[in-house]
């Protein structure tokens, strides 16, 4: 009886084995770019660089991309979508884009990352990453340059403190230093002649 148990489980297994489609690992894949600035201001043009590099095993067909800019939104819109891509990428290749925006002046100029996301196939299977690719920015109400533009006289001011100060405490020691070497005074009773 345990016999035919065994060799009845063996040959489901081998059965399992043979008519089991070959399963293979997805395909690594790596998104990387980058801004021309590292620093921006409300009202100026970004321009960004992306890049979407296969570390392979297999060879993937890149079909679509989508650069998420901080301040999506349904209503006002803020991603563009580049379709119909439908270029392959073996192991160790790359695909690049170039794009330009600019940030609003009003108040939906917030955040500080640009997200990727993007669509492969292999074979006829279509697959998407589970998180976006995210490209650092830093987006300022001042630039840099204006808040250092009057730092020379900061920095004058703090002289000028520091000057006052030690006078004023060379006037309070010497003032100190006289009144306790004072030459004492002393009285002499007139004499009467």
């Amino acid at each position: 009886m345990k016999e035919k148990i065994l060799v009845i489980s063996i040959m489901v297994a081998l059965t399992m084995l043979v008519f089991m489609p070959a399963s293979s690992a997805l395909p690594l894949i790596g998104v990387y770019g980058y801004t021309d600035k590292p620093q921006y201001l409300p009202g100026e043009t970004v321009t960004v660089k992306v890049y979407i590099y296969n570390y392979g095993p297999e060879e993937i067909v890149l079909k679509n991309v989508t650069i998420i800019y901080p301040w999506y939104n349904i209503i006002w819109g803020g991603n563009e979508t580049i379709a119909n891509i439908n270029q392959p990428l073996t192991k160790g290749a790359y695909w690049e884009t170039t794009r330009t925006f600019t940030i609003p002046n009003d108040g939906r100029a917030s955040g500080d990352s640009i997200d990727v996301t993007y669509a492969y196939a292999i074979g006829a299977s279509v697959y998407t990453p589970a998180r976006p690719a995210e490209i650092r920015f830093e987006l300022t109400s001042v630039p840099l340059d204006q808040s250092l533009k009057d730092l020379d006289k900061l920095i004058n001011l703090f002289t000028i403190q520091t000057l006052l100060l030690i006078i004023g405490a060379l006037i309070i020691a010497a003032s100190i230093f006289l009144s306790t070497r004072r030459p004492k005074v002393t009285w002499k009773a007139e004499e009467k002649e």
